[in-house]
């Protein structure tokens, strides 16, 4: 502790301290604010508000890559919540692990310690124990890593802030992941939108659902060359529901992951749907 406050009185951090109390002021009120906020963000790059589905929030990305990641982790039917731009709350314990990395940690020009974050901090169900988890997720595009496109400084900084990362979420015991591109592709983010569109009146259809998804999957697995519009119709005639309820029900079931389609390939009701299963 004294090595800790040592250092922290070379790097101020009343202004990060200062933060992190109105953040957790929010917090008592019910609200989430996320560290950066998209209009806030650093100039040139691309941000996004997007309504969540499951909390009806508007979540905020200050990338492609930060979307998609967020798209894809809310469809996931383990994900019970996830909050982005998460702040790494304890500052002091950020400082001490820069210090131990031999890195200098990330201030202003009047040596005020930046409050760092986590691109998305999810809530979610462990598969194996059932049990819920917190789990930190952080979103960074392959070509970040690459010689031919970055210098060695920049990728050398990128690193060391992951290692921070980790080293932190360690310490707190929570499990990391560090997200690329090579996770969520665009095409996977095209599909899960598309699929997400009947939210607003999914919820009169539930009962059809798994009685259609059977007859859906059924069915491509019966004529797998025939194109997705064709099995819809199938499936809807097998359940004796309308074409367009069995269409919502075909999105929806994508969307929480029921229907078990390759997201990598893109959904057209005009082509052949590809079930994970069966690439």
């Amino acid at each position: 502790m004294n090595q800790v406050l040592g250092l922290a009185m070379k790097i101020r951090i009343n202004k990060a301290k200062k933060t992190i109390k109105n953040l957790l002021d929010s917090l008592a009120k019910g609200q989430y604010e996320p560290l950066i906020k998209v209009w806030s963000g650093p100039k040139g790059t691309r941000r996004h508000l997007f309504r969540g589905v499951k909390d009806g929030l508007h979540h905020q990305f200050l990338s492609d890559g930060e979307k998609r990641l967020g798209v894809y982790r809310e469809s996931l039917p383990q994900t019970l919540a996830f909050y982005e731009q998460y702040p790494l709350w304890d500052i002091e314990r950020c400082i001490r692990i820069a210090h131990e990395m031999g890195m200098r940690y990330p201030m202003d020009e009047h040596n005020e310690a930046y409050l760092l974050s986590t691109d998305l901090f999810c809530l979610e169900v462990d598969s194996e124990t059932g049990k819920q988890v917190r789990v930190a997720r952080t979103y960074k595009p392959i070509a970040s890593f690459l010689k031919e496109s970055n210098h060695p400084v920049s990728i050398a900084r990128t690193l060391a802030k992951l290692e921070l990362e980790r080293r932190y979420y360690e310490e707190i015991e929570t499990n990391f992941h560090i997200e690329t591109d090579l996770f969520v592709s665009k095409v996977c983010e095209k599909n899960l939108l598309w699929a997400r569109e009947p939210v607003r009146f999914i919820a009169q259809l539930f009962e059809h659902q798994i009685a259609f998804n059977y007859s859906l999957v059924d069915s491509v697995i019966g004529n797998p060359d025939e194109v997705l519009r064709y099995h819809i119709e199938n499936a809807a005639l097998k359940t004796g529901i309308n074409h367009s309820d069995a269409f919502a029900l075909t999105q929806w079931g994508i969307w929480t992951h029921q229907i078990p389609v390759n997201l990598d390939a893109e959904i057209n009701v005009f082509r052949p749907l590809v079930l994970s299963e069966f690439q």
